[in-house]
């Protein structure tokens, strides 16, 4: 297979996952609570990047002081703000998107391969 012809393929794939990062909801670890683990620590799910690096996006939660929580332990009522990580995912997915896109037209456009 001649090198031309396999360039569309991690072209397009590296599209999709522009699109991926750069549109898909995500969730950060909230504040609090155990050591972190995947299966211990809970997570604040926030709105898609783009909502997120234009708006003020913060879910709040009520999170347990101390680890190992039992019922009826105190708990703190927290906000975790989601704008900062939103605009970098935005902003390094559309770069992925917008790179390879250009890089897709500029072969397609030298006649290096078809599609």
């Amino acid at each position: 297979m001649k090198k031309n012809k396999f360039l569309p393929i991690p072209l397009t794939l590296l599209i999709v996952l522009g699109l991926w990062i750069s549109l898909v909801p995500f969730s950060r670890p909230l504040p609090g609570g155990e050591i972190f683990s995947f299966e211990n620590t809970p997570e604040a799910s926030c709105r898609s990047p783009i909502f997120g690096t234009f708006t003020e996006d913060s879910p709040s939660y009520d999170v347990y002081v101390n680890p190992k929580p039992k019922i009826g332990d105190p708990t703190v009522h927290k906000s975790v703000s989601c704008s900062g990580r939103a605009t970098f995912r935005f902003v390094f997915g559309f770069s992925l998107l917008f790179l390879s896109a250009c890089l897709l037209i500029y072969l397609q456009k030298d006649k290096k391969w078809k599609i």
